[in-house]
Parts: structure tokens; C-alpha cells; sequence
């Protein structure tokens, strides 16, 4: 048997770590009352958040209903298993007790209205309703959660996720030395499902080594892979990477972008400055990894991303030597991206300033006013400048209004 299941909490006493977060929700469950605004635990997966809210089903005598939101994220397929659970108390006549896990899952391009129809059931909720994401940084989540109680979940620390790993260990009479010990540790990075499975495997006879710490920055291991003169090299360089292939339905931050693997590639490829008939194979190879992330995410068959790195490693591989490929953040060649960097810090200018001025946002004056300023300014032969002195602003805004007119001039050409 899986020791992830023997050791899975039967009792909130049992769990490790996020102990404020885990009181916090007990609170908000034990108090509940009808129209109480829902919890949105927030946090990576391996640190009790599922696990929390069945123990507490039990302990507080709810009849749970879990659902998988990323399998339902239309508006339609929402509000026709959510509406009738607000109306209607469970088989058993206990309250029942609603948690929708991967939200961050209904918050795609394809959601058609999910996540806005969720908000709007989510205002008078008549049951408790619990949901989880692993991030809340993309938009779509943000909206959701103005009508939640955000409770944060966070990776359980090095000395706990030890401590843990020596009762594990002494339960089945099993001894490590001290150095896999702390290679266990760091690996799962907070994560005691990670954990639970690495200890059992290395127990059972697979070896552990210091090279099993993710650790080279994606920017090196990109560059070291396409570098490499062996193939047995390249793929060390892809599988140390610091970086993921993460599901493409859950929003990113920037920094879960840039450790995207598939993305790291990409980008690079394509800014390359290789012929587009050398690109298109590579691309291929990217194209159906890409397929395949998307496919392991929606039937959650997580064990298969182990294979990525070797189906890239060996696809790219040949195809790739003495191209020249370095590593780019940004799917642009410098030359593009030098123009779009100086007109970026140049807008910031502008619309602090003038956003301020005229008591809108900064998004609201870049969208709908400045283009119109600026053409009246270049019709009126208006001077920057003096524009800008005339309003007491920073001559730094003069020079970034000549820009844009002289912009807008050799777009109307």
C-alpha cells in the first residue's frame, strides 16, 4: 500500500503545518451560518487543503460534495450542479457541505462565462462552500476572490517535513543516512505526498543522489541543453532545470511563466535566428509535448510528466546542434523587443502623470484618452513641452509626448 495513503489525516490533530490556516478554517466552518461568504484556500498542492475540508466534513457531520471545478467550467455546467445543491438539503438530511477544487482551472480563455457566473452564486451562498486553487495571481481568480475568505496555505518547512520523515521512518523500522535524509527533504519541497512517495521508493531500493535537487536556473539549463555536445548531457541540463511543466488551464504568475519549460523553449527557438524551414521540426516537437501537458492535467495522470524531459531531450536533440539557440525569455528578437522596452518605461510616464491629472486610472487614460491627446496635440501643433510646463508636470513627460506624436505621424503616413 501506498504510504501517501497510510498516512493520510483521518483527524485534523494528525495534520502537519499551516496550523493558523487550518484553525482559521475550523472557525469559519464551526460558525457558519446561512449566507456566510465562502473560503478560497489558496496554496500548492501536497499541503493538507483537500485532505483539511474532508476530515472536517466528518468532524462537523456534513455531507460533503466534492467537485472538480476545471471539469465544469462553463457557465451552463456550473449553475446546473451548483443551483440545485443551494435549494435542497442531501440524501441523508445532513447540510451539505460544497468543495470545488482547481478553480483556478475554470479561469481559461474557454470558460464561457464560468468564473463570472461563479462570483454571481457564490454572493448568497445557503450551504458552506469551500474552494481551492493553487494560485490566485491571474485575473479571473482575483475576481472571484473579492467574494471569499482567502485563507493561504504555504509549503510545510524543512524542519517539520524532517521531523515527520523520522517518524515515517522509525514506524517501519527503516534507517537513511543523514545526507538522503536531507536530499528527501529538500526534494519534496513542502510537499508530503513528495515526500511520503520518495522516502517509500528510496527504501525500497532506489537510489537518492545530490543530483536529484532541481537546481539549475532555466536560463542555464536552456543554454546548457542546446550547448551540449552528448545527448546524455543535454537531457541533465533539462532535467535539473528549476522549472515545470505546468497545466496549461491554471493562470501562471511571471515567475511560473519564466520556469515554464515548454515556454522556455519556445521562446528561445523562435527568437533564434535559424531559417524558418530549421524551426518548423523543433516547433513540431514542442507542439505535441504541449498536447500531451495538456492532456496529462485533464485526466490528472501526474506520474507521466517525468517523461517530458526525455521525449524533449531526445526530439530536439539532433535538430538543434550548432544552430546557435540561446536562451530568450521573450518570444521576440532583440531588435523587436528594444523599441517595445523603450515605449513601455516611456508610457509609465505618461500615464502616472497625466492619469492623475485627470482623475482616471492609468489603464483607463492609456486606453481611451491619450491616443485622442495626442492626435488633437499633433493637430493643433501643440508643443510637448510647453504642454507639459503649462501643467507642472516632468519634462521627462514632454519628451515621452513628442514620442508618441511622433509615433502617431509615421503611423498615419
Amino acid at each position: 500500500m501506498m504510504w501517501s495513503e497510510i498516512y493520510r489525516p483521518q483527524s485534523v490533530e494528525q495534520m502537519i503545518g499551516n496550523e493558523d490556516a487550518r484553525v482559521a478554517v475550523m472557525k469559519w466552518l464551526s460558525r457558519w451560518i446561512n449566507g456566510s461568504r465562502p473560503l478560497l484556500l489558496v496554496g500548492p498542492s501536497g499541503v493538507g487543503k483537500t485532505t483539511l475540508v474532508k476530515v472536517l466534513a466528518r468532524k462537523y457531520n456534513y455531507d460533503l460534495i466534492e467537485m472538480n471545478a476545471s471539469d465544469a467550467r462553463n457557465r451552463e455546467d456550473l449553475e446546473t450542479l451548483i443551483w440545485p445543491m443551494f435549494n435542497n438539503t442531501s440524501v441523508s438530511g445532513r447540510t451539505m457541505l460544497l468543495f470545488l477544487d482547481e478553480v483556478d482551472g475554470i479561469s481559461g480563455r474557454e470558460d464561457a462565462g464560468g468564473i463570472e457566473s461563479l462570483v454571481k452564486m457564490m454572493k448568497e451562498p445557503t450551504i458552506p462552500v469551500v474552494m481551492a486553487a493553487n494560485t490566485q495571481d491571474n485575473m479571473k481568480i482575483k475576481q472571484l476572490a473579492k467574494v471569499c475568505k482567502i485563507i493561504k496555505f504555504n509549503p510545510i518547512p524543512p524542519r517539520e517535513v524532517a521531523m515527520f520523515l523520522e517518524h515515517v521512518l522509525k514506524s517501519h523500522k527503516k534507517e537513511l543516512d543523514a545526507e538522503e535524509k536531507i536530499l528527501i527533504v529538500n526534494n519534496s519541497r513542502g510537499d508530503i505526498r513528495s515526500l511520503l512517495n520518495s522516502v517509500q521508493g528510496r527504501v525500497a531500493g532506489y537510489n537518492v543522489t545530490r543530483e536529484d535537487i532541481l537546481e539549475i536556473d532555466i536560463a542555464d539549463a536552456i543554454n546548457g541543453y542546446f550547448s551540449s555536445n552528448s545527448l546524455q548531457e543535454a537531457k541533465t541540463f533539462l532535467s535539473h532545470a528549476d522549472a515545470t511543466y505546468p497545466d496549461p488551464r491554471f493562470g501562471m504568475s511571471s515567475d511560473e511563466r519564466r520556469k515554464d519549460k515548454i515556454n522556455a523553449l519556445f521562446s528561445s527557438i523562435v527568437s533564434s535566428r535559424i531559417r524558418y524551414e530549421s524551426m518548423a521540426p523543433l516547433l513540431d516537437v514542442l507542439s505535441k509535448v504541449d498536447v500531451t501537458v495538456g492532456r496529462i492535467g485533464r485526466n490528472r495522470r501526474w506520474s507521466l510528466l517525468k517523461y517530458l524531459d526525455n521525449i524533449i531531450a531526445y526530439g530536439l536533440f539532433e535538430k538543434s546542434r550548432n544552430r546557435g539557440i540561446k536562451y530568450n525569455q521573450y518570444s521576440f528578437v532583440w531588435p523587436v523587443m528594444a523599441p517595445i522596452f523603450s515605449r513601455v518605461q516611456s508610457i509609465k510616464i505618461l500615464l502616472s502623470d497625466l492619469a492623475e491629472k485627470t482623475h482616471n486610472s492609468k489603464s483607463i487614460f492609456g486606453s481611451f484618452y491619450l491616443p485622442y491627446l495626442v492626435q488633437i496635440m499633433i493637430d493643433n501643433q501643440v508643443d510637448p513641452q510647453e504642454f507639459a510646463r503649462f501643467l507642472n508636470l516632468d519634462e521627462k513627460v514632454g519628451e515621452a509626448l513628442a514620442r508618441e506624436m511622433e509615433r502617431t505621424v509615421r503611423k498615419n503616413r
